[in-house]
């Protein structure tokens, strides 16, 4: 009877703190200034440090059609119409190639501004991706431009005909 009672009590124990683990939150540091933030989330740092790289690109190499049409009512309208809308709010590519379920923080142009004006609002056009995963499409599009446009018109084509946003 005292064993029993030992048993139960040591796998009670084992299960409240097994469950206790799951509730606690995960953090991390931030690789830029040592902060301790939460994971999954990004840096203060980090987001003056993007906004000024940002401000300096734009300034720089965008032109000044392209970045009047970034900062218009339309754009911003579409972008979020995309990534709440259509692709739920989840990163196209890394779920299709990688299998992973990521938020979205970007809208890529699967056709670049600069290769079709006409396009830029196009749904068709459009996909909702992590930084991440903007930066390995961009990749591919140094290797082979054409190859790169039709895979992503194939998966945002696909994943969306499966969500029925098509």
């Amino acid at each position: 009877m005292f064993e029993q009672s030992i048993h139960h009590s040591a796998s009670a124990f084992r299960r409240r703190s097994f469950n206790a683990i799951l509730l606690m939150p995960i953090y991390r540091r931030c690789g830029r200034c040592g902060a301790r933030i939460l994971s999954g989330t990004t840096c203060p740092c980090m987001k003056d440090a993007n906004r000024e790289r940002y401000r300096i690109y734009d300034k720089a190499q965008r032109d000044a059609k392209s970045k009047q049409f970034y900062n218009s009512a339309a754009w911003l309208r579409e972008r979020r119409h995309v990534i709440d809308d259509l692709d739920d709010g989840m990163d196209v590519y890394a779920y299709v190639v990688h299998g992973r379920i990521v938020p979205a923080d970007t809208v890529h142009h699967i056709i670049p501004l600069r290769d079709d004006w006409k396009l830029r609002l196009s749904d068709h056009n459009l996909m909702s991706v992590s930084s991440a995963s903007h930066a390995e499409i961009e990749a591919l599009y140094k290797q082979s431009k054409q190859a790169a446009v039709a895979m992503l018109q194939k998966i945002v084509r696909t994943h969306r005909q499966a969500l029925g946003t098509w």
